[in-house]
């Protein structure tokens, strides 16, 4: 007999004096570079599952999505036509200008404004400073009921738990606040709160498939160096089997949906919990599609075979580095020999793999390089990403670079990994000119089909010679004269990025 499968509480309509909340989410597809080339809309699932709380807890709540929108105006009009007491505000790095910009809507009409969310988590002094009058900087359920209470009560926020405020000149913390300790008490989703079929239909426009995002974990046991975990910490926590089937079941059955991706920061961290899931979801349905994100230490083969039955598609794989030296730096518990024998497995079993890559961390040298562009070349992904390695507050590369910050980086903290934000090894021309390497090679493997193995191995030769003699001595060349105008750089006196402890992830 299957588990019983949890259900929603019924709906309650709140008191007439329950406190308003607004979410918002600030992020405009249009303006994402990113997003235009890899074409993943997703709603909010962190605002989703927020609003979906506090109206179990009986806060009159409702969610202003910009994905969609050209600019901020749907939140004054929203503001004004819904009058909340809190408008509560979810920040990335890339989203940080359209942020400041609701938050001074918000304060034009005198409401309180808090930001949550992983950028505001990491520096909440530029938030406070710039407008906003409460920062929650971890886990939001908890806090924002309470905040939002406060402010219908005209209470200040500064001192309420769970937050960081600004009084004064003086920044006030809170008392924090103990996480969630069991996953199956949030609520599903508010996916009525915005226009799901917008985004169902862009996917099915696209690709023919349905497809929404579920999110089962919270928090990432491993300790990567430039991985920042600010709103759950190191901490992991589960949902059981049967709460993930009745997501999965809902948006089925309300939406149509027939493939998911699993956004957990790494899906399937306990084996026997992922064993449990994919067996449910081969005998009890719902029977979709999925893919998720997961590290090559953990999908072992046999479990490979297990998630393709299930109805794997597509996995995202942190492979970072094609050289060892760099992953042990990185602190990310992986060898390279796991990595090959995932991407060989991923494609014996017909599964697409998209590869993260990461250019520019300290320490690395054009050899490294190098050898991450051959390894690229023998498994060729479907798709991938070629970042420059960003330094978040909050981490170890940060500390270890934060002196070798360039201007930009103070001001936006971050660039999605189309930028260089501090004084790295190489000038930046180096590391786009390496980029422009992967890009020729993804094509290349895209057209294989079209030459014979010895014309695309010699197109591949020909860009390595074009590399070689024309744009390294090029690029190198620039960059010496360039320090040699400026006087040793601040990358010459300091020492790369020191190994922190391995204190999480597997034994390599």
């Amino acid at each position: 007999m299957p588990e019983e499968v949890p259900r929603e509480p019924p709906a309650v309509a709140p008191p007439s004096d329950a406190p308003r909340v607004l979410l918002v989410d600030p992020y405009v597809a249009r303006e994402d570079p990113m997003e235009r080339k890899f074409v993943e809309l997703y709603p909010s699932l962190g605002i989703l599952t927020l609003a979906a709380w506090l109206r179990s807890h009986g806060i009159r709540t409702e969610v202003t999505d910009l994905t969609f929108a050209r600019d901020a105006e749907p939140v004054t009009e929203h503001i004004r036509r819904f009058r909340p007491h809190l408008v509560g505000v979810h920040t990335k790095t890339l989203t940080l200008p359209r942020a400041l910009e609701i938050a001074e809507r918000a304060a034009a009409d005198g409401v309180p404004v808090l930001a949550g969310g992983p950028d505001a988590a990491t520096r909440p002094e530029r938030y406070l400073r710039e407008g906003f009058d409460a920062v929650v900087p971890s886990e939001g359920e908890l806090t924002l009921v309470e905040a939002a209470t406060r402010v219908r009560d005209g209470i200040p926020l500064a001192g309420c738990p769970g937050t960081v405020a600004l009084v004064g000149h003086r920044i006030v913390r809170g008392p924090a606040r103990p996480f969630l300790k069991n996953l199956d008490d949030l609520p599903l989703p508010a996916w009525d709160l915005i226009d799901m079929e917008a985004y169902l239909s862009a996917w099915a426009e696209r690709t023919g498939e349905r497809r929404a995002a579920v999110l089962t974990s919270r928090g990432c046991p491993f300790d990567c160096s430039w991985c920042s975990k600010p709103t759950f910490g190191r901490t992991y926590r589960q949902q059981s089997v049967p709460r993930v089937l009745a997501e999965l079941r809902a948006l089925h059955d309300r939406y149509g949906v027939d493939y998911v991706r699993f956004c957990d920061d790494v899906f399937g961290v306990d084996r026997h919990w992922l064993e449990a899931l994919l067996d449910a979801m081969v005998r009890d349905g719902p029977h979709l599609k999925f893919e998720c994100l997961a590290r090559v230490d953990l999908l072992k083969t046999d479990l490979l075979e297990q998630m393709k039955r299930a109805g794997l598609q597509r996995v995202y794989l942190g492979v970072e580095s094609g050289s060892q030296k760099m992953l042990d730096s990185m602190n990310r518990g992986t060898r390279l020999s796991q990595i090959e024998h995932v991407a060989a497995s991923l494609r014996e079993h017909g599964v697409r793999q998209f590869w993260f890559l990461m250019l520019g961390y300290p320490g690395e040298t054009l050899d490294d390089i190098e050898e991450t562009l051959q390894m690229f070349r023998r498994f060729s992904p479907e798709e991938y990403s070629v970042s420059i390695a960003v330094p978040v507050p909050g981490t170890r590369f940060y500390d270890a670079v934060k002196d070798r910050l360039r201007g930009r980086a103070s001001r936006t903290a971050g660039s999605g990994g189309s930028s260089l934000l501090y004084e790295a090894a190489y000038p930046e021309t180096l590391y786009r000119w390496q980029q422009v390497r992967f890009a020729w090679e993804a094509r290349l493997r895209h057209v294989r089909h079209r030459f014979s193995p010895e014309v695309a191995d010699r197109l591949s030769r020909a860009a390595d010679e074009l590399h070689e003699r024309v744009a390294k001595p090029l690029l190198l060349g620039q960059a010496a004269r360039a320090r040699s105008r400026a006087g040793p750089s601040d990358a010459e006196r300091l020492p790369v990025v020191a190994r922190g402890p391995r204190d999480g992830g597997p034994s390599a």
